[in-house]
Protein backbone atom coordinates (compact mmCIF):
# COMPACT_ATOMS: atom_id res chain seq x y z
CA UNK A 1 0.00 0.00 0.00
CA UNK A 2 1.29 3.49 -0.79
CA UNK A 3 2.25 5.68 2.06
CA UNK A 4 -0.49 8.34 0.96
CA UNK A 5 -2.90 5.76 1.05
CA UNK A 6 -2.10 4.18 4.10
CA UNK A 7 -2.00 7.84 5.82
CA UNK A 8 -5.97 8.56 3.98
CA UNK A 9 -7.55 5.43 5.19
CA UNK A 10 -6.06 6.13 8.88
CA UNK A 11 -7.30 9.77 8.87
CA UNK A 12 -10.61 8.03 7.61
CA UNK A 13 -11.03 6.16 10.30
CA UNK A 14 -10.10 8.42 13.04
CA UNK A 15 -12.93 10.77 11.22
CA UNK A 16 -15.23 8.20 11.11
CA UNK A 17 -14.81 8.00 14.84
CA UNK A 18 -15.23 11.50 15.88
CA UNK A 19 -18.50 11.62 13.94
CA UNK A 20 -19.86 8.39 15.76
CA UNK A 21 -18.86 9.51 19.11
CA UNK A 22 -17.30 13.10 19.71
CA UNK A 23 -20.29 14.60 18.68
CA UNK A 24 -22.50 12.87 21.38
CA UNK A 25 -19.94 12.97 23.73
CA UNK A 26 -21.89 16.31 25.48
CA UNK A 27 -25.48 14.55 25.42
CA UNK A 28 -23.66 11.56 26.78
CA UNK A 29 -22.44 13.32 30.12
CA UNK A 30 -25.94 15.53 30.14
CA UNK A 31 -27.72 12.02 30.28
CA UNK A 32 -25.75 10.71 32.78
CA UNK A 33 -26.12 13.11 34.81
CA UNK A 34 -22.58 15.02 35.19
CA UNK A 35 -24.12 19.00 34.71
CA UNK A 36 -23.79 21.86 33.04
CA UNK A 37 -20.31 22.99 35.15
CA UNK A 38 -18.61 19.78 35.01
CA UNK A 39 -18.89 19.29 31.28
CA UNK A 40 -17.31 22.68 30.48
CA UNK A 41 -14.73 21.63 32.92
CA UNK A 42 -14.10 18.40 31.12
CA UNK A 43 -13.42 20.38 27.84
CA UNK A 44 -11.51 22.91 29.46
CA UNK A 45 -9.54 19.96 31.05
CA UNK A 46 -9.23 18.61 27.36
CA UNK A 47 -7.86 21.97 26.18
CA UNK A 48 -5.43 22.40 28.80
CA UNK A 49 -3.76 18.82 28.60
CA UNK A 50 -3.20 19.59 24.51
CA UNK A 51 -1.64 22.72 25.53
CA UNK A 52 0.89 20.80 28.09
CA UNK A 53 1.12 18.15 25.26
CA UNK A 54 1.80 20.31 22.60
CA UNK A 55 4.35 22.68 24.69
CA UNK A 56 6.78 19.24 24.41
CA UNK A 57 6.73 18.80 20.84
CA UNK A 58 10.24 19.61 21.70
CA UNK A 59 11.00 17.16 23.84
CA UNK A 60 9.42 14.53 21.37
CA UNK A 61 11.14 15.27 18.52
CA UNK A 62 14.11 13.08 18.22
CA UNK A 63 12.76 10.81 20.64
CA UNK A 64 9.48 9.32 18.83
CA UNK A 65 9.12 8.92 15.50
CA UNK A 66 5.84 10.76 13.97
CA UNK A 67 4.16 7.33 13.68
CA UNK A 68 4.84 5.95 16.84
CA UNK A 69 3.40 9.37 18.08
CA UNK A 70 0.45 8.70 15.67
CA UNK A 71 0.15 5.00 17.03
CA UNK A 72 0.20 5.99 20.97
CA UNK A 73 -2.53 8.70 20.18
CA UNK A 74 -5.32 6.34 18.86
CA UNK A 75 -4.25 3.59 21.60
CA UNK A 76 -5.20 6.10 24.22
CA UNK A 77 -8.54 7.02 22.45
CA UNK A 78 -9.21 3.69 22.27
CA UNK A 79 -8.32 3.54 25.75
CA UNK A 80 -10.83 6.42 26.50
CA UNK A 81 -13.44 4.83 24.69
CA UNK A 82 -13.03 1.26 26.25
CA UNK A 83 -13.83 3.53 29.84
CA UNK A 84 -16.90 4.89 28.65
CA UNK A 85 -18.20 1.18 27.74
CA UNK A 86 -16.89 -0.09 31.08
CA UNK A 87 -17.97 3.12 33.46
CA UNK A 88 -21.08 3.33 31.95
CA UNK A 89 -22.73 5.78 34.27
CA UNK A 90 -20.53 5.99 36.28
CA UNK A 91 -18.02 7.75 33.87
CA UNK A 92 -19.91 11.32 35.54
CA UNK A 93 -17.18 10.41 38.39
CA UNK A 94 -14.25 10.69 36.33
CA UNK A 95 -14.68 13.44 33.51
CA UNK A 96 -11.68 14.93 34.73
CA UNK A 97 -9.41 11.68 33.98
CA UNK A 98 -11.48 10.94 30.88
CA UNK A 99 -10.64 14.81 29.60
CA UNK A 100 -6.81 13.86 30.23
CA UNK A 101 -6.67 10.47 28.29
CA UNK A 102 -9.11 12.26 25.25
CA UNK A 103 -6.18 15.69 25.12
CA UNK A 104 -3.65 13.14 24.99
CA UNK A 105 -5.12 11.09 22.21
CA UNK A 106 -6.33 14.33 20.46
CA UNK A 107 -2.74 15.91 20.82
CA UNK A 108 -0.37 13.11 19.68
CA UNK A 109 -2.64 12.22 17.03
CA UNK A 110 -3.05 15.47 15.52
CA UNK A 111 0.84 16.83 15.57
CA UNK A 112 1.62 12.90 13.88
CA UNK A 113 -0.89 13.40 11.23
CA UNK A 114 0.49 16.97 10.58
CA UNK A 115 4.25 15.71 10.07
CA UNK A 116 3.21 11.96 8.15
CA UNK A 117 1.27 14.46 5.36
CA UNK A 118 4.14 16.53 5.04
CA UNK A 119 6.26 13.80 4.79
CA UNK A 120 4.29 10.91 3.48
CA UNK A 121 2.11 12.61 1.01
CA UNK A 122 4.05 13.82 -2.92
CA UNK A 123 4.18 16.96 -4.26
CA UNK A 124 2.31 15.24 -7.17
CA UNK A 125 -0.06 13.34 -4.46
CA UNK A 126 -1.27 16.24 -2.74
CA UNK A 127 -3.92 17.28 -5.00
CA UNK A 128 -5.48 13.98 -4.43
CA UNK A 129 -5.14 13.17 -1.06
CA UNK A 130 -6.35 17.15 0.38
CA UNK A 131 -9.33 16.19 -2.33
CA UNK A 132 -10.69 13.14 -1.23
CA UNK A 133 -9.86 13.32 2.26
CA UNK A 134 -12.20 16.56 2.18
CA UNK A 135 -14.54 14.86 0.04
CA UNK A 136 -15.17 11.68 2.37
CA UNK A 137 -14.75 13.84 5.69
CA UNK A 138 -17.73 16.15 4.00
CA UNK A 139 -19.92 12.74 3.04
CA UNK A 140 -19.26 11.25 6.43
CA UNK A 141 -20.33 13.91 7.95
CA UNK A 142 -23.56 14.34 6.23
CA UNK A 143 -24.49 10.68 6.87
CA UNK A 144 -22.72 8.99 10.18
CA UNK A 145 -24.49 12.06 12.73
CA UNK A 146 -28.00 11.22 11.43
CA UNK A 147 -27.25 7.89 11.71
CA UNK A 148 -25.92 7.64 15.18
CA UNK A 149 -28.64 9.99 16.49
CA UNK A 150 -31.56 7.73 15.06
CA UNK A 151 -29.57 4.92 16.88
CA UNK A 152 -28.95 6.09 20.35
CA UNK A 153 -32.42 7.81 20.40
CA UNK A 154 -34.35 4.42 19.26
CA UNK A 155 -32.07 1.67 22.12
CA UNK A 156 -33.99 2.52 25.32
CA UNK A 157 -31.72 4.01 28.05
CA UNK A 158 -27.58 4.99 27.37
CA UNK A 159 -27.68 1.40 25.11
CA UNK A 160 -27.93 3.32 22.04
CA UNK A 161 -24.67 5.63 22.92
CA UNK A 162 -22.89 2.21 24.03
CA UNK A 163 -23.03 1.16 20.56
CA UNK A 164 -22.13 4.29 18.80
CA UNK A 165 -18.94 4.06 20.96
CA UNK A 166 -18.46 0.66 20.25
CA UNK A 167 -18.66 1.30 16.63
CA UNK A 168 -16.28 4.28 16.97
CA UNK A 169 -13.93 2.14 19.09
CA UNK A 170 -13.92 -0.60 15.71
CA UNK A 171 -12.95 1.99 13.20
CA UNK A 172 -10.40 3.10 15.97
CA UNK A 173 -8.48 -0.23 15.94
CA UNK A 174 -8.72 -0.50 12.21
CA UNK A 175 -6.45 2.61 11.63
CA UNK A 176 -4.34 1.26 14.57
CA UNK A 177 -3.97 -1.26 12.35
CA UNK A 178 -3.01 0.11 9.35
CA UNK A 179 -0.61 2.93 11.38
CA UNK A 180 1.60 -0.54 13.41
CA UNK A 181 0.69 -2.89 10.43
CA UNK A 182 2.43 -1.17 7.77
CA UNK A 183 6.53 -0.44 7.08
CA UNK A 184 7.64 3.19 7.77
CA UNK A 185 8.30 4.99 4.12
CA UNK A 186 11.69 6.75 3.96
CA UNK A 187 11.94 10.10 4.95
CA UNK A 188 12.36 13.08 2.69
CA UNK A 189 13.46 15.44 5.17
CA UNK A 190 16.79 15.27 6.68
CA UNK A 191 17.49 13.45 10.22
CA UNK A 192 16.35 15.41 13.20
CA UNK A 193 18.75 17.50 14.79
CA UNK A 194 20.05 18.60 18.30
CA UNK A 195 19.38 22.15 17.82
CA UNK A 196 16.66 23.34 20.09
CA UNK A 197 15.46 26.64 18.98
CA UNK A 198 12.60 26.42 16.38
CA UNK A 199 13.59 28.15 12.98
CA UNK A 200 12.99 32.32 13.07
CA UNK A 201 9.85 32.97 10.71
CA UNK A 202 9.46 36.11 9.50
CA UNK A 203 5.76 37.52 10.91
CA UNK A 204 5.31 34.18 12.85
CA UNK A 205 4.42 35.61 16.14
CA UNK A 206 1.19 37.85 14.87
CA UNK A 207 -0.14 34.84 12.89
CA UNK A 208 0.04 33.15 16.21
CA UNK A 209 -2.06 35.76 17.35
CA UNK A 210 -4.20 34.76 14.82
CA UNK A 211 -4.35 31.19 16.09
CA UNK A 212 -4.90 32.67 19.52
CA UNK A 213 -7.89 34.94 18.51
CA UNK A 214 -9.32 31.66 16.48
CA UNK A 215 -9.20 29.30 19.82
CA UNK A 216 -11.09 31.85 21.79
CA UNK A 217 -13.54 31.93 18.91
CA UNK A 218 -13.45 27.99 18.89
CA UNK A 219 -13.49 27.48 22.71
CA UNK A 220 -16.97 28.66 23.00
CA UNK A 221 -18.79 28.08 19.25
CA UNK A 222 -16.82 23.89 19.85
CA UNK A 223 -19.45 22.41 22.16
CA UNK A 224 -21.59 24.95 23.51
CA UNK A 225 -24.34 25.40 20.69
CA UNK A 226 -24.40 21.49 20.52
CA UNK A 227 -24.95 20.75 24.05
CA UNK A 228 -27.45 23.59 24.55
CA UNK A 229 -29.08 22.16 21.25
CA UNK A 230 -29.69 18.98 22.65
CA UNK A 231 -30.75 20.49 26.04
CA UNK A 232 -33.57 22.34 24.47
CA UNK A 233 -34.92 19.69 22.05
CA UNK A 234 -33.83 16.62 24.25
CA UNK A 235 -33.38 14.70 20.77
CA UNK A 236 -29.98 12.87 19.30
CA UNK A 237 -31.57 12.48 16.05
CA UNK A 238 -31.98 16.70 15.97
CA UNK A 239 -28.58 16.85 17.09
CA UNK A 240 -26.79 14.54 14.94
CA UNK A 241 -28.88 16.32 12.00
CA UNK A 242 -27.31 19.82 13.36
CA UNK A 243 -24.06 18.19 12.90
CA UNK A 244 -24.53 16.54 9.60
CA UNK A 245 -25.68 20.28 8.11
CA UNK A 246 -22.95 22.11 9.65
CA UNK A 247 -20.48 19.47 7.69
CA UNK A 248 -22.14 19.87 4.76
CA UNK A 249 -22.29 23.20 4.81
CA UNK A 250 -18.55 23.74 5.55
CA UNK A 251 -17.75 21.34 2.71
CA UNK A 252 -19.77 23.55 0.21
CA UNK A 253 -17.51 26.32 1.54
CA UNK A 254 -14.14 24.77 1.72
CA UNK A 255 -14.86 23.17 -1.91
CA UNK A 256 -15.60 27.35 -2.86
CA UNK A 257 -12.37 28.51 -0.98
CA UNK A 258 -10.69 26.10 -3.40
CA UNK A 259 -11.32 27.89 -5.99
CA UNK A 260 -11.01 31.14 -4.57
CA UNK A 261 -8.07 30.68 -2.96
CA UNK A 262 -5.97 34.13 -4.18
CA UNK A 263 -8.49 36.26 -1.94
CA UNK A 264 -8.10 35.08 1.61
CA UNK A 265 -8.15 38.14 3.14
CA UNK A 266 -11.67 39.14 1.57
CA UNK A 267 -12.89 35.74 2.60
CA UNK A 268 -12.12 36.31 6.13
CA UNK A 269 -13.68 39.72 5.82
CA UNK A 270 -16.67 38.00 4.60
CA UNK A 271 -16.78 35.37 7.10
CA UNK A 272 -16.36 37.78 10.12
CA UNK A 273 -19.43 39.86 8.84
CA UNK A 274 -21.52 36.88 8.35
CA UNK A 275 -19.97 36.08 12.18
CA UNK A 276 -21.89 39.19 13.31
CA UNK A 277 -25.24 37.86 12.44
CA UNK A 278 -24.72 35.76 15.90
CA UNK A 279 -25.55 38.60 17.55
CA UNK A 280 -29.35 39.31 15.71
CA UNK A 281 -29.91 35.68 16.27
CA UNK A 282 -29.00 35.87 20.61
CA UNK A 283 -31.68 38.26 20.25
CA UNK A 284 -34.39 35.83 19.90
CA UNK A 285 -35.67 33.47 22.26
CA UNK A 286 -33.51 30.33 22.98
CA UNK A 287 -35.56 27.75 20.86
CA UNK A 288 -34.60 24.49 19.06
CA UNK A 289 -34.59 26.77 15.46
CA UNK A 290 -32.50 29.53 17.49
CA UNK A 291 -29.77 27.08 17.93
CA UNK A 292 -29.89 25.39 14.64
CA UNK A 293 -29.87 28.89 13.10
CA UNK A 294 -27.09 29.83 15.10
CA UNK A 295 -25.13 26.64 14.74
CA UNK A 296 -25.40 26.56 10.78
CA UNK A 297 -24.19 30.88 11.04
CA UNK A 298 -21.29 29.73 13.22
CA UNK A 299 -20.08 26.77 10.84
CA UNK A 300 -20.26 28.69 7.44
CA UNK A 301 -18.09 31.09 9.31
CA UNK A 302 -15.27 28.55 10.41
CA UNK A 303 -14.07 27.29 6.68
CA UNK A 304 -12.05 31.09 5.70
CA UNK A 305 -10.62 31.17 9.39
CA UNK A 306 -9.38 27.40 8.95
CA UNK A 307 -8.10 27.75 5.66
CA UNK A 308 -6.23 31.29 5.58
CA UNK A 309 -4.72 30.58 8.92
CA UNK A 310 -3.45 26.73 8.48
CA UNK A 311 -2.01 27.36 4.82
CA UNK A 312 -0.20 30.42 6.08
CA UNK A 313 1.32 28.34 8.59
CA UNK A 314 2.11 25.28 6.50
CA UNK A 315 3.58 27.38 4.06
CA UNK A 316 5.93 28.73 6.58
CA UNK A 317 6.49 25.63 8.58
CA UNK A 318 7.58 23.90 4.87
CA UNK A 319 9.32 26.91 4.05
CA UNK A 320 11.68 27.17 7.30
CA UNK A 321 12.04 23.74 8.83
CA UNK A 322 15.00 21.71 7.74
CA UNK A 323 13.97 18.29 9.56
CA UNK A 324 11.25 16.71 10.90
CA UNK A 325 12.06 17.92 14.35
CA UNK A 326 11.15 21.98 13.05
CA UNK A 327 7.78 20.68 12.64
CA UNK A 328 7.12 18.86 15.19
CA UNK A 329 8.11 21.93 17.14
CA UNK A 330 6.55 24.47 14.97
CA UNK A 331 3.62 22.61 14.79
CA UNK A 332 3.49 22.13 18.70
CA UNK A 333 3.54 25.92 18.80
CA UNK A 334 0.82 26.54 16.87
CA UNK A 335 -1.23 24.22 18.58
CA UNK A 336 -0.12 26.19 22.15
CA UNK A 337 -1.56 29.07 20.95
CA UNK A 338 -4.76 28.05 19.56
CA UNK A 339 -5.67 25.70 22.37
CA UNK A 340 -4.33 28.16 24.86
CA UNK A 341 -6.93 30.72 23.34
CA UNK A 342 -9.73 27.58 23.63
CA UNK A 343 -9.18 27.20 27.02
CA UNK A 344 -9.14 30.93 28.13
CA UNK A 345 -12.61 31.19 26.30
CA UNK A 346 -14.35 28.04 28.32
CA UNK A 347 -12.07 29.51 31.57
CA UNK A 348 -14.31 32.97 30.65
CA UNK A 349 -17.28 30.92 30.71
CA UNK A 350 -16.53 28.99 33.43
CA UNK A 351 -16.12 32.24 35.80
CA UNK A 352 -19.60 33.57 34.94
CA UNK A 353 -21.51 30.17 36.44
CA UNK A 354 -18.48 30.68 39.42
CA UNK A 355 -19.89 34.15 39.91
CA UNK A 356 -23.46 33.79 39.49
CA UNK A 357 -24.49 30.25 39.93
CA UNK A 358 -27.74 30.44 38.74
CA UNK A 359 -26.86 32.07 35.76
CA UNK A 360 -30.27 31.40 33.87
CA UNK A 361 -29.46 28.74 30.90
CA UNK A 362 -31.57 30.67 28.10
CA UNK A 363 -29.02 34.05 28.87
CA UNK A 364 -26.53 31.75 27.49
CA UNK A 365 -27.18 32.76 24.14
CA UNK A 366 -26.09 36.74 24.90
CA UNK A 367 -22.65 34.89 25.30
CA UNK A 368 -22.52 33.28 22.22
CA UNK A 369 -23.48 36.26 20.37
CA UNK A 370 -21.28 38.35 22.19
CA UNK A 371 -18.63 36.05 20.63
CA UNK A 372 -18.58 37.42 17.59
CA UNK A 373 -16.13 40.23 18.95
CA UNK A 374 -13.24 37.50 18.08
CA UNK A 375 -13.81 36.76 14.72
CA UNK A 376 -12.91 40.51 14.12
CA UNK A 377 -9.64 40.00 16.32
CA UNK A 378 -8.91 37.28 14.37
CA UNK A 379 -9.51 39.54 11.09
CA UNK A 380 -7.60 42.21 12.53
CA UNK A 381 -4.66 40.29 13.46
CA UNK A 382 -4.46 38.00 10.01
CA UNK A 383 -4.35 41.49 8.43
CA UNK A 384 -1.44 42.80 10.20
CA UNK A 385 0.31 39.35 9.36
CA UNK A 386 -0.50 39.42 5.85
CA UNK A 387 0.84 42.90 5.41
CA UNK A 388 3.90 41.63 6.82
CA UNK A 389 4.39 38.21 5.20
CA UNK A 390 5.68 36.97 2.10
CA UNK A 391 3.24 33.03 3.02
CA UNK A 392 -0.20 34.11 1.92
Amino acid sequence: MKPVTRLFLIATGWTLASYMASSFIGAWFWDIGTGLTAIITFYAVLFAVMIAAFGMASKIRGRMSSPRLMAWGIVMNVLYLGLLLGLKTKARDYYIPLALLEGLSASFYWLALFVLAASWVETGQAAWYNAWTGTLEAVLGLVIPPLSGWLIASVPGISGYRIVFALALASLLGSLGLIIGGKKPPDKISPTSERALPPVIPGWRRLLWSFWALGMRDGMYFFVPNLLLYIVTRSTLVLGLFVATQAALEGLVFWGLTRWSSARLMSLGLATVVSALAVGIAAQPLTGVTIFVLGIVVGVAYPPYKVALESAALADINQYSRHEGDRIQLTGIKEVWINTGRLMGLALLLGVLAVFPRFPLVDIRWILGGWVIWPIVIWWSYRNFARQSTAV
